[in-house]
């Protein structure tokens, strides 16, 4: 970058209010420049980003580079078309794309828009009564869900209010509507910091990208916890998590999210597991006290948990669904590490529900609380059945894209290594390990059957009947590898990973690669809903679905 280019930037800073911000984004004048990454939030995330914005905090500011030369970008901002490029200036987003994108996404998608877009639920309610921010089908939406989509929009608002008057008497009525307009005045008057870079080249703008990129993370919430009670050669507790981590890694958990095993230390101290106002609850002299022997008890449980686990075929924290299975189960065996064959058949039935109705993925905070409550009665002989999870809901259709962010997408990966896939060697088969390949390779564990490029057909080529256990194959594809296999050993292989072996061996010989995976996928949906009936789960009205990114247990996610 040359001094003069240096010399001639402007950095100009604005004050916008939300609406009008919102507004630029569908009138096109700011962009995603196609330099940026794609949409990678998470559905936490934005509804995080959202009770950010309700409360009144600050979501730092958005870095844009106004410019008028003609630069490639993205028709889209998250799921909102942005229209034509326009003549003039345009505000190209250097750093804010995922909050710009969450907030445009939710506060201005139409009905008939894309809902699920990224693999994220863009249809984001707020919920009166807990006065949280939630997920909701869109068939079962309840009258004291307000649509995020109607708060900025004076006939959309109006519209909701309709429908809420069909559903609820007076009384709430009146309460419900008090609260959607607080809300809606929280977000018409929020106001958000724009810095703009002026007068700079393209090199200029993607070298402060690249720095932007380069940025250290966050300080994590056990760290908050840490500093907050940390005391000059006492308890470190962010230590002591990180020690417990090494041990974990040994299981294959590794790479679980330290965020749930601080929440099984914060359950363990009967404190709320969503604990937000750290200094007035947590910086005291007692809870100093009282922390080294709450991780000790939380580390039992959570010890406890991931045997249980282990033993329903989750051996790494890429195979499991939601981190906070671990957190509410921890609790369960920290109270009682030795359940009795009812409890222990209850509990496997509540972690199957909960896996494959992609339950922690649609409700809210409160509602996670009284779970994690019932758990604890159920493990202290209070409660004898589950009521706060439905153990009669139907299980989500098959997944349609592969995907590991998503819960419903692990449930699936369950199902396959519960058919204990197998490899051959020496005209000798062995099984494969599941959790320790993901653990070793993440999801390249997962290999694609047939290549993108072969297949040319990008819808199965997304699929998970596209994809299988691998450990390797060298250059070739398994597909290229199943084909060389014989005899018994190739139909023992094929079985193992669901293909129905007789059908896919003569598909793999005449190269009719589309047929195969097209066959594997029906074996693989006929299959897992056999796996759901044998564990009394509900089947599924849909044979598939797209699916929603709302799995958080691992920190490096794919």
């Amino acid at each position: 970058m040359s001094d003069r280019n240096q010399s001639r930037t402007e950095v100009v800073t604005e004050v916008i209010f939300l609406g009008k911000l919102v507004e630029r984004i569908k009138g096109g004048r700011i962009r995603v420049p196609e330099f940026q990454r794609p949409f990678v939030w998470k559905q936490q995330d934005m509804h995080a980003l959202l009770e950010s914005v309700l409360s009144g905090y600050p979501i730092g500011s958005i870095l844009l580079w106004d410019t008028d030369e003609d630069i490639s970008s993205r028709e889209t901002v998250g799921p909102i078309p942005v229209g034509p490029g326009l003549s003039g200036t345009v505000g190209y987003i250097l750093d804010g794309q995922q909050r710009l994108a969450t907030l445009a996404g939710t506060l201005l998608l139409e009905n008939g828009g894309l809902e699920i877009e990224y693999q994220v639920d863009w249809r984001v309610y707020y919920n009166m009564k807990s006065r949280e921010f939630e997920r909701a089908h869109r068939t079962s939406v309840k009258p004291w869900q307000f649509p995020v989509a109607s708060l900025l929009s004076t006939s959309r608002f109006l519209a909701a209010g309709r429908q809420m008057e069909e559903h609820a008497d007076r009384q709430l009525l009146d309460q419900w509507l008090d609260e959607a307009d607080r809300v809606a005045n929280a977000f018409r008057n929020y106001q958000m910091p724009i810095i703009k870079i002026r007068d700079a080249s393209l090199q200029h703008a993607v070298e402060v990208f690249a720095r932007l990129n380069r940025k250290g993370r966050k300080i994590s919430a056990d760290q908050m916890v840490s500093a907050l009670t940390y005391k000059q050669g006492h308890f470190h507790l962010a230590e002591e998590l990180d020690k417990f981590k090494s041990v974990l890694e040994v299981r294959g958990f590794g790479g679980l999210n330290r965020v749930f095993l601080l929440r099984a230390v914060l359950a363990a101290l009967g404190r709320d597991i969503y604990l937000r106002d750290w200094t007035a609850r947590i910086a005291t002299p007692d809870m100093r006290l009282q922390l080294p022997t709450a991780l000790h008890s939380a580390k039992q449980g959570v010890t406890a948990a991931l045997g249980f686990l282990e033993r329903l075929g989750v051996t790494s924290d890429r195979l499991l669904p939601y981190g906070l299975q671990l957190v509410l189960l921890s609790e369960f065996f920290r109270h009682s590490p030795n359940p009795t064959p009812d409890e222990a058949t209850l509990l496997e039935r509540w972690f199957w529900v909960t896996s494959f109705t992609g339950w922690f993925g649609t409700i809210s905070t409160s509602k996670a609380t009284h779970a994690l409550a019932e758990m604890r009665a159920l493990a202290q002989k209070k409660k004898a059945v589950f009521s706060v999870v439905n153990l009669k809901a139907a299980a989500l259709p098959f997944p349609e894209r592969f995907d590991p962010r998503a819960a419903r997408v692990r449930a699936f990966m369950l199902y396959l290594a519960s058919l204990k896939p197998k490899w051959q060697h020496k005209s000798k088969t062995y099984e494969l390990d599941p959790g320790g390949l993901l653990s070793d390779k993440r999801t390249r564990a997962l290999g694609h059957v047939v290549e993108s490029r072969v297949l040319d057909d990008p819808k199965l080529a997304r699929s998970p009947a596209n994809r299988m256990y691998v450990e390797s194959v060298g250059s070739n594809s398994p597909s290229s590898e199943l084909k060389r296999m014989s005899g018994e050993c190739q139909v023992e292989v094929l079985e193992s990973h669901g293909f129905v072996a007789n059908q896919a061996i003569r598909q793999l010989k005449d190269n009719k690669y589309k047929d195969l995976i097209r066959a594997r996928r029906e074996a693989l949906i006929e299959g897992e809903r056999a796996f759901l009936e044998e564990r009394q789960i509900t089947l599924p009205t849909q044979r598939t679905a797209r699916s929603v990114a709302d799995s958080d247990t691992s920190e490096d996610d794919d």
